[in-house]
């Protein structure tokens, strides 16, 4: 039976002027629709439910307490309940989910978006996280976690430096979605329609200032940070303000709930009605998980549940987002599986400093830190285990060794991808780290890599050069095929192609032009290791690299290949000139050709860099109109029996195309930012 002051609330909010109610950046100051309910939102023409009377949540508070909620996590439930009379009835008949490992009980009811946060380590910012292991100064790092105590249990925990550190992360990951998921304009209008998935869990601070327990969205962070910020909300009010002060926080949303639209002239009107339609969110709440599988604890769940929303369609985050949380899961499964001890996982995630990492006798070069990890990962005998961590967090029943090998050559350049992150756009290291990403992840699908049990030993590229050399010559001499003829050879080029990537010297396979070279770089680098030329171009580059400069051509003997320029560009071999840089069309059609034909230059001679520039920019302008209008009648192909083919069979794994097509937008996209901060500003 429901007490009846449960159904009641409070049946007054504080007056509240029209300056009082929060600010946001889409307040125009123009006239806004006559009535209210022009825009639609859950709850249309109605009142929004009135806040509720402290009595009924603490009622709610004590029923989280009797069913087994910790009393941090019944008092943030029952807060954050838009009813509590409900709450209580929910707590009493959960939901069970089935979930990998295990199994959730869960209730779905109203929430106000003040008493959530997003949860700080969402997935789909780690592509901007920067990780210890890139040594920038002035990061502190990622926030650890989430992470769960084994067995059955209703809390996860992530944790920070100090308050400052998790400021800074959340700051970070908020900028990021509101830059790259502006759903904003959206919610404003018509609310949150969907349930985001709720969790609860301790912020904790490694220098002894006390956890915050907080109600944060597992899934549906982009939306709640969206929310929040038409509410004007930021941190810390949403972290460490509202959490400790109920009075504030019930303010701030009597405020809204209470105020009455029709009372306040247009612009305040607008605003307040953008804010009511974002007060509150449907959600599910997840109160505790059951584990049924050995290895898997609560994180490990939800990181597996969200990801089955996330890395596959129809919700997906970037590639490199999706690749990101499919590595994490892996790290954990390994971890779980006792393959890594603490400090190799920690290295392996990026977590360790450089220092720290040379304090456990682990590599510190750049490019050896990313062949450690391929050497860790890519072994035979834990393939199991990383198709695990993959298959936990995708739909996916089965796992392919290209799915296999890009997931942890993403985590091979984590902490390169973390230094880009500091720098400026149009710095060049940032945009070799970024360009060297594709090649870089098809270099890894060497399947020898795989097949050889080899590591990182952190011997000198002369030192190395000088053992490949030898086993090769060994390898040659050998009557029957032996892998451990290839550990020295790999461990050349696993850290050289680190370089040959970055600079060029190693590309992607060509597309669509059918005379072109179609192999991938893999392909390319195993025939360099089949050859002294080859293992001499593998350890320049390394050489070159990690002075910062282009990897050079040496010829079989050693020796630097001289050559100048010719009207085109193209390099061509001259005793006097200077070194020639390694360039992927010379590898391909030169050193080791198949066959294809080198595609030839159209650049016209004398043409100055603004002409090329021009010319290159109409070009691609036709490109896109014709791809338009291919894909406008590849539309409107119809079948023998009518309707639209493309419609009933679509497009298969069309992820390559649409990875071209994203650059090519990300690359204009910045060159036209760049045209519009040197357009001269009107005074008008």
């Amino acid at each position: 039976m429901t007490d009846q002051d449960d159904t009641e609330y409070e049946e007054k909010t504080e007056d509240v002027e029209e300056s009082d109610l929060v600010e946001d950046e889409f307040d125009s100051g123009e006239d806004f629709e006559q009535g209210h309910s022009a825009i639609w939102s859950r709850f249309g023409e109605g009142d929004l439910p009135p806040l509720p009377k402290t009595a009924a949540v603490n009622r709610a508070t004590t029923a989280g307490v009797e069913v087994g909620l910790p009393p941090e996590f019944a008092t943030a439930l029952a807060h954050a309940a838009v009813n509590p009379s409900e709450l209580r009835s929910l707590l009493r008949r959960p939901t069970r989910v089935n979930i990998a490992g295990g199994v959730i009980e869960a209730i779905d009811l109203d929430l106000y978006v003040p008493g959530l946060v997003p949860l700080p380590t969402n997935n789909r910012t780690m592509e901007k996280r920067v990780y210890p292991a890139a040594g920038a100064a002035g990061y502190a790092g990622p926030l650890t976690g989430p992470r769960a105590e084994p067995g059955e249990t209703t809390m996860l925990w992530i944790e920070g430096e100090d308050v400052s550190h998790v400021q800074d992360e959340t700051e970070r990951a908020r900028e990021y979605i509101l830059a790259n998921n502006n759903l904003r304009e959206s919610i404003a209008a018509r609310g949150i329609a969907m349930p985001v998935n709720v969790v609860f869990f301790e912020l904790r601070h490694r220098d002894g200032e006390p956890p915050m327990p907080l109600l944060g969205t597992a899934d549906g962070s982009s939306r709640i940070t969206n929310a929040q910020h038409v509410l004007g909300l930021t941190d810390p009010q949403t972290h460490y303000h509202f959490p400790t002060n109920r009075d504030d926080y019930r303010r701030f949303i009597g405020a809204i709930s209470g105020a009455d639209p029709d009372a306040l002239r247009p612009a305040g009107r607008k605003r307040l009605i953008r804010q009511r339609n974002t007060l509150i969110t449907p959600a599910r709440v997840f109160l505790r998980f059951t584990p049924t599988r050995e290895g898997y604890d609560y994180a490990r769940a939800v990181n597996a549940f969200v990801g089955m929303l996330h890395v596959d369609p129809p919700r997906a985050w970037s590639q490199t987002g999706k690749l990101e949380a499919m590595a994490e899961a892996v790290l954990d499964v390994l971890r779980g599986a006792e393959v890594l001890d603490d400090s190799v996982h920690d290295y392996l995630a990026g977590l360790l400093t450089p220092e720290e990492a040379e304090a456990e006798g682990l590599p510190v070069e750049r490019d050896e830190q990313a062949a450690f990890v391929l050497a860790a990962l890519l072994r035979e005998h834990h393939r199991d285990l990383v198709n695990r961590g993959i298959q936990d967090v995708t739909a996916r029943k089965t796992v392919g060794p290209g799915r296999r090998t890009d997931v942890i050559a993403e985590l091979a350049l984590r902490a390169t991808r973390s230094i880009a992150t500091t720098l400026d756009p149009k710095d060049p290291e940032r945009k070799r780290a970024e360009r060297m990403r594709a090649p870089y992840l098809r270099c890894v699908r060497l399947a020898r890599y795989a097949t050889v049990e080899w590591k990182i030993t952190s011997r000198s590229p002369a030192e190395l050069l000088q053992a490949a050399l030898e086993e090769l010559r060994d390898d040659s001499a050998s009557t029957h095929a032996d892998p451990g003829l290839w550990v020295n050879r790999l461990e050349l080029a696993a850290v050289a192609q680190y370089h040959l990537a970055a600079w060029g010297g190693l590309g992607r396979e060509a597309m669509g032009n059918t005379e072109a070279d179609k192999r991938g770089p893999q392909q390319i680098l195993e025939s360099m290791l089949s050859d002294d030329q080859g293992l001499r171009l593998l350890a320049q580059a390394i050489i070159d690299g990690r002075a910062g400069a282009h990897p050079r051509r040496v010829s079989k003997s050693g020796d630097f290949q001289r050559g100048v320029r010719d009207q085109y560009g193209r390099w061509e071999q001259d005793p006097a000139g200077k070194p020639m840089p390694i360039e992927d069309a010379w590898l391909r059609y030169e050193v080791y050709p198949a066959g294809a034909t080198l595609p030839r230059p159209v650049t016209p001679p004398n043409e100055t860099p603004r002409m090329k520039a021009t010319r290159l920019k109409s070009q691609i302008a036709r490109y896109i109109e014709q791809i338009n209008l291919d894909v406008d009648e590849l539309a409107n192909v119809e079948e023998v029996d009518g309707g639209p083919l493309l419609d009933r069979e679509g497009w298969a794994k069309p992820n390559e195309l649409l990875s071209h097509l994203m650059s090519a937008h990300s690359q204009i996209g910045y060159w036209a930012r760049v045209a519009e901060r040197h357009m001269p500003r009107s005074n008008g």
